[in-house]
């Protein structure tokens, strides 16, 4: 997914990367980065799935490989 497309999700099921962020125990920035591709967490980017409705590889189809 995009990372417009992504936010857009987060944004239909009431969640912001500020939510996000909290739960993970991150920044918001982190959050936005993992969103963006500048950075790899996998407990960002379980939690952006699990919201969203996602499996994570759907998501970022680049970590299957």
């Amino acid at each position: 997914m995009k990372p417009n497309e992504i936010l857009a999700a987060l944004i239909l099921n009431n969640y912001s990367q500020v939510k996000i962020a909290q739960k993970c125990g991150v920044n918001r920035s982190q959050v936005c980065n993992v969103i963006h591709g500048r950075s790899r967490s996998l407990t960002v980017r379980e939690e952006i799935a699990r919201t969203i409705g996602k499996p994570v590889e759907e998501i970022w189809p680049e970590l299957v490989a």
